[in-house]
């Protein structure tokens, strides 16, 4: 019996990790630019990158940046092409070092 509690398990654990995988596909990094706001009297300021996939145009916005961020592209250059993937209403960009910058689409629009 502890053999197939075992099994189960690794089924699991198996579906969780090809679930996360996603799709990448190559895109162009069209724009980095930076929204702030004004919350209770708090100044918020996130990274807002556009990104062209094919025909259509994705605006979303990244992670909070905090005061004085170095690079709020993490190493993506604007013009360049990138790896991207859409999962929902999500946008997740590769970094050159290889993880992932997951960000809410917040615009999807045709290109001209």
């Amino acid at each position: 019996m502890p053999k197939l509690w075992l099994v189960v398990a690794l089924v699991l654990c198996a579906g969780v990790a090809s679930a996360a995988k996603h799709e990448f596909q190559t895109g162009r990094l069209v724009d980095i630019a930076d929204d702030e706001r004004l919350y209770s009297g708090t100044s918020v300021r996130w990274a807002v990158f556009t990104v062209q996939v094919e025909g259509v145009v994705y605006t979303a916005r990244g992670q909070r940046m905090r005061r004085r961020t170095g690079d709020p592209g993490k190493g993506l250059i604007v013009g360049d092409p990138v790896k991207v993937a859409i999962d929902k209403d999500e946008l997740i960009l590769l970094n050159p070092d290889g993880k992932e910058m997951k960000m809410k689409i917040t615009k999807r629009s045709r290109a001209q």
